[in-house]
């Protein structure tokens, strides 16, 4: 079994803030890659890579991670920067090593998957499905995960490059992940560190938004930032720039005045009340 690593989308830059990317079901970390210039300026850049054949669980896949992290990190701040699936190993990431990390940024996070029956339903059948029906379900699952017509045609090409060759038994076992993923509100409850929401309201998965607001209500030094227009897959969106939306949220290392543009959502400081 292969152990995850992080690669440098860009050249090494030691002496800023360093964000690690933890990518969603596809475990590459290349669909950052629309992103990447905009957060050059402020940030050394690593992504996560989880091979197809790794079968860690939550705890061993965190520890692995801040393993391939500590080399890095030195005394500089670690932004932990967690899409859908990723969201879920950035949180847990979080909970388990709470020193480790200054400030945690979840987009979509994946820990809705459970409450969706029928998500539950198809991750329960996934490593039963045929091969050939698997690789046909592509046409259907990909425009769920992104939006397409927000969405260069490059970067259209990059995400199918990506995400169509994952193997069945990976999708399987990073599915049956998600439908253990349940950390303890208690435990949420306690984490200090500063935690910045994105959902999209055109999640065609799950319902992002809700998502966000639950764990909200966990979280005390988390806030809301609403992608109106957006699918699942915001990064990959052409309207959306990642570093303008950390600019508006006060969550860059500087802050240069940004050019607001039709990707900024809206920001929502306030929690919802608590139902348990």
């Amino acid at each position: 079994m292969s152990h995850p690593l992080l690669f440098a989308p860009t050249l090494p830059q030691p002496d800023r803030p360093l964000l690690v990317f933890l990518p969603g079901l596809d475990g590459t970390g290349r669909l950052l890659a629309p992103q990447v210039a905009g957060l050059v300026p402020h940030f050394d850049l690593r992504c996560a890579l989880i091979p197809p054949d790794n079968r860690q669980g939550w705890d061993a896949l965190a520890d692995a991670i801040l393993a391939a992290m500590e080399p890095l990190r030195g005394d500089r701040p670690l932004y932990l920067l967690g899409e859908s699936f990723g969201g879920c190993l950035a949180l847990h990431l979080a909970l388990r090593h709470p020193q480790a990390v200054q400030h945690l940024i979840l987009l979509n996070v994946a820990s809705a998957l459970r409450r969706h029956p029928w998500l539950r339903w198809a991750s329960h059948l996934a490593p039963w499905v045929p091969d050939w029906m698997f690789r046909s379900a592509g046409s259907v699952t990909l425009p769920l995960i992104a939006t397409f017509d927000r969405m260069a045609p490059a970067t259209q090409q990059l995400f199918v490059e990506t995400v169509r060759p994952i193997p069945q038994d990976c999708v399987a076992w990073r599915l049956s992940l998600l439908l253990e993923f349940a950390p303890d509100p208690a435990a949420l409850q306690r984490m200090t560190r500063p935690a910045l929401l994105l959902a999209s309201d055109r999640d065609r998965l799950f319902d992002s938004h809700q998502e966000a607001q639950r764990l909200q209500r966990w979280l005390p030094q988390a806030q809301i930032y609403r992608l109106p227009h957006s699918g699942h897959g915001a990064l990959l969106e052409a309207a959306v720039n990642l570093a303008e939306i950390l600019a508006q949220t006060n969550r860059l290392p500087s802050l240069p005045a940004p050019a607001l543009g039709e990707s900024q959502g809206a920001v929502e400081s306030t929690a919802a009340p608590m139902d348990g």
